[in-house]
């Protein structure tokens, strides 16, 4: 078959993973256009994929203005885009790979299903984390009915605190000024969509939640402590959010998100210094005089129509980034950490010693359909889920079977109101509300 032609829009980190799956598999997908606010990630996506000037523009509505030159489009433009971005999209004939959230309030989701049912156009929702093999194999367990009915499900994810510090409380995702929504939405959307996919045996009930700003915040700084770690803090050297120890002398992989959102490609030892010592540079904050506007940590809690409940705790600031899932059902349970690519299933046994049968089922990454090591470590990050959803939404526009795992508007819903249940119930001091 032919292959896929697609554009971009919003050449971002995310955005830049998909597409360059047309690289690996020119078979099954091309890329032949782009549209981002930034010349850079323009350029950038113009010799990546040989795109000729005429098909490079500004924004999606330029693109969409044009006559329609392709089947679909990969979206990975900032969170309160999505919906602005997607309906000129949808409305000139282009089906979407979108990313999550696709939506920041129930208003715009609303407005973006209906939209895409008016032009009966597909869009497929990055979730990513349904294609890694670890909630893969525990999708199909439940749906084989080796758990029996689910009773419970309880999952906890622990951001880092390197990863809260470029991301959240430094980074792109401090307020809902810039990213359009609280830290649960932007962060957690994966984990509610996998809570709802799993428990898809029967629709929310109610939702109440509980959180707050604990730790980011002027009250809470170590005695000393200046307002920029490298222009005016005594204490730098001994601080755990040193800008200087986290971003240049004991970088993480988060670490180049900072560069490219500076709009600064490559830069050297020496200009990485000299940025993070300009007042004006939001990296070079101290973390507790950012003026936070988001939580750092929060838990939800969800009653499901069939009496079943569930409760999702997410952690701002840990020594390491971990999510853990328990799932607990009439017939056993299954249990682990997605980072160990692994979990326990124990299955009530009476004949069995102890009365019960306990198993390791491991989930390597390379199971989720990466054909080669380069994919495989590109992907690493979702548990090699990356390769697996855009080879999915290529099925969906050849029409092909997709895989259980596949996100439409429809089945994403679900887990965004319960994010938007879940903040309004937080703003509410915990009241429970109606799904």
């Amino acid at each position: 078959m032919e292959p896929v032609i697609a554009v971009v829009v919003g050449m971002g980190a995310r955005a830049t993973i998909y597409a360059q799956e047309a690289l690996r598999h020119p078979d099954k997908l091309r890329i032949v256009g782009v549209a981002d606010v930034n010349p850079v990630h323009v350029r950038m996506a113009q010799e990546m994929f040989h795109i000729p000037p005429e098909r490079c523009f500004a924004s999606a509505d330029e693109l969409a203005a044009v006559p329609r030159f392709a089947d679909a489009a990969i979206n990975g433009t900032m969170d309160p885009q999505h919906v602005e971005t997607t309906i000129p999209l949808l409305r000139a004939g282009y089906d979407v790979l979108l990313e999550k959230p696709f939506a920041t309030s129930q208003p715009e989701a609303d407005r973006l299903l209906a939209c895409a049912r008016e032009e009966g156009r597909r869009v497929m929702v990055c979730h990513v984390l349904r294609y890694a093999p670890f909630y893969r194999r525990l999708k199909e367990l439940i749906l084989a009915g080796t758990l029996g009915r689910i009773i419970n499900i309880r999952m906890t994810e622990q951001i880092s605190y390197f990863h809260e510090s470029v991301s959240y409380v430094r980074g792109k995702y401090a307020s809902p000024e810039l990213c359009g929504s609280g830290m649960l939405l932007s962060k957690c959307s994966h984990d509610l969509d996998l809570l709802a996919w799993l428990m898809a045996q029967s629709l929310p009930e109610s939702v109440s939640s509980v959180g707050s700003l604990y730790q980011f915040r002027s009250d809470r700084a170590p005695e000393g402590a200046g307002t920029h770690c490298l222009l005016n803090c005594p204490i730098e050297r001994t601080c755990s959010y040193s800008a200087k120890r986290l971003y240049l002398e004991h970088p993480q992989r988060w670490a180049a998100n900072i560069w490219h959102d500076l709009g600064v490609e490559n830069p050297t030892e020496a200009e990485k210094l000299r940025l993070l010592s300009k007042p004006d540079n939001p990296y070079s904050r101290c973390v507790y005089r950012c003026g936070l506007r988001i939580v750092d940590h929060q838990s939800v809690m969800i009653a499901f129509e069939d009496g079943a409940t569930a409760d999702f705790t997410m952690n701002g600031g840990a020594a390491k980034s971990s999510r853990r899932i328990h799932i607990t059902g009439t017939k056993g349970e299954a249990a682990g950490r997605f980072e160990e690519e692994r979990f326990t299933l124990s299955r009530i046994v009476p004949e069995a010693e102890g009365g019960v049968e306990q198993t390791t089922v491991e989930t390597p990454a390379a199971e989720a359909g990466a054909d080669s090591a380069a994919e495989q470590s590109s992907g690493r990050e979702h548990g090699g889920g990356d390769h697996a959803l855009v080879m999915d939404f290529v099925a969906m526009l050849r029409g092909e079977p997709t895989s259980v795992c596949s996100a439409t508007l429809e089945d994403s819903r679900v887990g965004h109101r319960l994010a938007y249940l879940a903040e309004d119930s937080r703003e509410r001091g915990g009241e429970r509300m109606a799904y």
